[in-house]
């Protein structure tokens, strides 16, 4: 693996495989000698590779409105709801005639309209249990060219999702202060959906 490993200042050393190293126990082995003729034999480091740990989104019976807070590594509204207890999924897209997405059960899989979850939207979620959503959202790589996330809205009501930059980091954040997020939008009113008191949640504007 010599060909793949990288410095700028022959003191600190990079090594960033080609391809996703499969799941498992690895020992990596370092023998070097510099200029100097210092000189370290067998260093020795281990690691595991193992699945990434899932983002749970809580959910409730009856209506839920949620957000991906990143894309999923799989958007297919299977893949990220594999909840069989969920009957609706709506979305309002008004750069659509109409507005509306829908997919609705049938069996073993939600069709219609909608056939992907992404964090571009935020959804309406009906189900008959209170089993969460569990999501693989791979964040962000190191070395790989990343913008902030963007949102299409429109004058009038828009269905804005709740998106972050700090996937795949120790801590995520879980309150995002209105006027930060919707900062440079000439905005008056927003709502919120409680779950579980089933009440709409007034969010205001500082003036």
């Amino acid at each position: 693996i010599l060909d793949l490993i990288t410095t700028t200042d022959s003191k600190t050393f990079y090594y960033r495989p080609l391809e996703d190293l499969a799941n498992g126990d690895y020992t990596l082995t370092v023998s070097a000698k510099d200029v100097g003729g210092n000189e370290k034999k067998d260093q020795v480091s281990k690691f595991t590779v193992k699945d990434r740990t899932k983002t749970t989104i809580a959910m409730e019976p009856g209506w839920n409105l949620v957000s991906l807070p990143a894309s999923a590594a799989d958007s297919a509204i299977d893949a990220v709801i594999t909840n069989t207890e969920v009957e609706t999924v709506l979305t309002y897209d008004p750069s659509i005639p109409g507005g509306w997405l829908t997919a609705v059960r049938d069996g073993d899989a939600l069709v219609g309209t909608l056939d992907s979850i992404t964090a571009e939207h935020a959804y309406w979620i009906f189900q008959k249990n209170a089993d969460d959503i569990k999501v693989d959202l791979p964040g962000y790589k190191g070395g790989a060219a990343s913008v902030p996330p963007a949102i299409s809205i429109v004058e009038g009501w828009n269905l804005i999702p709740a998106v972050t930059l700090t996937v795949g980091e120790a801590t995520v954040e879980t309150t995002i202060d209105a006027d930060k997020y919707l900062l440079g939008i000439d905005w008056v009113k927003a709502k919120g959906w409680n779950a579980v008191d089933e009440k709409w949640i007034d969010i205001s504007r500082d003036l």
